[in-house]
């Protein structure tokens, strides 16, 4: 009877403490929904009353609740600068559209991009993602610099065109890239190139990659569904891919890439193999305001 006894105590005990989960839970989800709900019509008011900066950084945050996409998209439309005017480093805008996740039929993705830096009212961008897949160079042993790479060359072509609109385009600063060479052992990095679109160098990785904490945030970059078509390599257990860097590695024929770890590699790979591409980018914010008017 006793041995009966406390199993039957143990069991509503257990179903108590079941039923109070369930009501915390519960009250949660409430909670968040009625915060969702609070913050979009504060959010509306702001956009009415002309805050649209604060209205902005609102419905960004709510991600799908109800309208608040489109109700972003509609003030991105009236001031096109609106999402990177006080965007600073470490924050993520969006920019522009490419295939993700490998659903040809649901159209492109916008992309993500981090603020790597700010100067004045300009944005250094790299994509959060990794979005595609392909060789630095096709043509094995072949010497290769930046500026004669096959990578440059669609970069600045077949994605230039179709990642962005015409107004997109019109913000994107042309850049003028030195192109060094090798640090350890002086491969020929060629001539300095003006890119819209670029691969980071030896010199930004360090930069922005040097330490561990930047080499797991920023380094480290999740591979699209649509980048993975290929023979591209993903780690199983983080889901990220090596990218390419425009630096020369060792040899003539290969080029520097960071790892699915985050960290640069300086002697490179062959520029014919198939690695992940991050496009970079400078952003003129002015040219944004300029758009507007």
């Amino acid at each position: 009877m006793t041995s009966r006894g406390v199993r039957a105590t143990g069991t509503r005990s257990t179903t108590l403490v079941s039923l109070v989960s369930l009501v915390v839970i519960a009250a949660l989800v409430g909670w968040g929904v009625h915060r969702q709900a609070s913050c979009y019509t504060q959010a509306l008011r702001l956009a009415e009353a002309g805050w649209t900066d604060e209205a902005y950084g609102i419905l960004s945050g709510l991600g799908g609740y109800r309208d608040s996409a489109q109700r972003a998209a509609e003030l991105v439309a009236d001031d096109p600068a609106l999402p990177y005017r006080t965007a600073q480093k470490d924050d993520t805008v969006l920019l522009g559209t490419y295939e993700q996740d490998g659903d040809l039929s649901n159209g492109a993705e916008p992309i993500r991009w981090i603020v790597l830096d700010r100067i004045e009212d300009q944005l250094l961008l790299l994509a959060a993602d990794c979005l595609d897949s392909r060789p630095y160079h096709r043509t094995p042993f072949e010497a290769v610099t930046w500026e004669t790479s096959d990578l440059r060359a669609w970069l600045n072509g077949e994605f230039l065109r179709a990642a962005f609109t015409q107004d997109q385009r019109s913000i994107i600063v042309p850049t003028h890239n030195e192109n060094d060479d090798q640090t350890v052992v002086g491969t020929e990095g060629g001539a300095a190139t003006t890119d819209h679109v670029f691969a980071l160098s030896q010199t930004q990785a360090l930069i922005y990659m040097g330490g561990e904490e930047d080499r797991y945030s920023v380094g480290r970059a999740p591979a699209s569904a649509y980048a993975t078509r290929g023979r591209l390599y993903v780690d199983p257990d983080s889901g990220t891919a090596d990218w390419w860097l425009r630096s020369p590695g060792t040899y003539a024929y290969a080029a520097q890439y960071v790892s699915v770890s985050g960290t640069p590699s300086v002697a490179g790979a062959s520029a014919d193999v198939e690695f992940a591409v991050r496009p970079a980018l400078w952003l003129s914010v002015a040219e944004a305001e300029r758009n507007r008017q």
